[in-house]
């Protein structure tokens, strides 16, 4: 809400001039809410289906999704509310490279700025006992834990280890790192949620890799207790 209202007042890329007050509220509303609904939507499609692939190329499908679906509907969207002369500043084609400019501003701080913010919490993931177990240049970001029979995947910022070991004992070695069980087979870190959605009629967590987990209804007053939901 505070984006919307903040875009509105200062009108950038020339909407300022464009409308009163109340237009532009209205016209960055819409390019926020579908912004952010398309970015969710596409995040998740390309975590189901290329869920295995290095996230570098992940993060550019994503981009390029993104991009391709959002410039149009924002074009018409600046045609239907503001004036034509705002449309007349930009060729389709620019359009659609200052949305992917944006896009990969975005991008660039959704890997970044959560590594900065937890720069102070290093020492605490360190200490988990579990870290003892993966090699010694795996990230300390642990976003969640995951079990598959005897194995517990473990899945760092940008690797998944095997470890062949009890979910339980996993979970119970992750103690120094905040985080919830949200599911008989799923452990999710705190800091590895960036929202919540409903699949299927059950809620499920949005880790900011990507990753969907699914939240068991056993769990489910623990993880609402704590925010997530």
């Amino acid at each position: 809400m505070a984006i919307i209202v903040v875009t509105a007042v200062a009108g950038p890329f020339g909407t300022y001039s464009e409308g009163v007050f109340g237009v532009r509220l209205t016209y960055w509303a819409g390019v926020v809410c579908v912004s952010i609904f398309l970015a969710r939507g596409v995040r998740a499609l390309v975590a189901r289906w290329f869920g295995h692939t290095p996230r570098a190329l992940r993060e550019g499908l994503v981009l390029l999704g993104i991009t391709a679906l959002f410039t149009p509907l924002l074009y018409l969207w600046t045609d239907l509310l503001l004036d034509v002369t705002v449309l007349g500043r930009f060729a389709f084609w620019h359009l659609g490279a200052k949305v992917l400019a944006v896009c990969v501003l975005v991008s660039i701080l959704r890997i970044y700025l959560p590594r900065l913010m937890d720069e102070a919490e290093v020492e605490e993931v360190a200490s988990a006992r579990l870290m003892r177990r993966l090699p010694d240049n795996a990230s300390h970001e642990v976003l969640r834990l995951s079990a598959d029979g005897h194995v517990v995947q473990v899945v760092t910022l940008d690797q998944q280890y095997d470890l062949r070991m009890r979910f339980s004992d996993a979970v119970e070695e992750m103690d120094a790192v905040e985080g919830y069980c949200t599911h008989r087979s799923h452990w999710v870190a705190r800091a590895a949620v960036s929202g919540s959605e409903v699949r299927n009629g059950r809620p499920a967590l949005i880790l900011h890799n990507g990753d969907v987990v699914p939240v068991s209804r056993k769990y489910q007053p623990d993880i609402e207790a704590a925010g997530l939901l």
